[in-house]
């Protein structure tokens, strides 16, 4: 045991001191200003309530012939959204610029991205002011999408 790690007072003498002290209750306005504190404190917190989407739960809106839009969320003061497009097969989506970062990941079937295939799985980052060619999708795709 290295010296600093070694107790100042014997643990017997701890003990016995630990059995001697008797528990002072604050006084009213001591315990009041602590709760007070407390509470103050626990109201800043903001709780996370989850939220769930089941699959056959929300609306489609109809982007273009073949391509739908669900929203998912949408964050807080202007921070983003998560959505999903379904596209039908034979959909396409025209060249796009992003105005803000995205995120992209492929949860069924396939699509074209420009000339970057994509399937089950696959992630895309696209950052704000990059470009995407023609979106298409043969026999039709669900992607996970997040703009932020």
């Amino acid at each position: 045991m290295a010296k600093q790690d070694k107790p100042i007072l014997p643990e017997e003498m701890v003990g016995a001191i630990a059995e001697s002290v008797i528990p002072i209750a604050p006084s009213l306005s001591t315990a009041s200003e602590l709760k007070s504190r407390v509470m103050a404190r626990i109201k800043g917190k903001k709780a996370f309530d989850l939220m769930t989407i089941r699959a056959v739960e929300g609306e489609w809106i109809t982007l273009l012939p073949g391509v739908e839009k669900k929203m998912l969320s949408k964050y807080e003061e202007g921070k983003g959204q998560s959505y999903l497009i379904r596209m039908s097969p034979g959909s396409t989506l025209p060249s796009h610029d992003h105005i803000t970062d995205e995120e992209n990941i492929m949860l069924e079937g396939e699509a074209m991205v420009g000339d970057i295939h994509f399937s089950q799985g696959d992630y895309q980052y696209a950052p704000k002011g990059s470009s995407h060619g023609l979106v298409s999708s043969r026999n039709g795709c669900l992607v996970f999408v997040r703009v932020f």
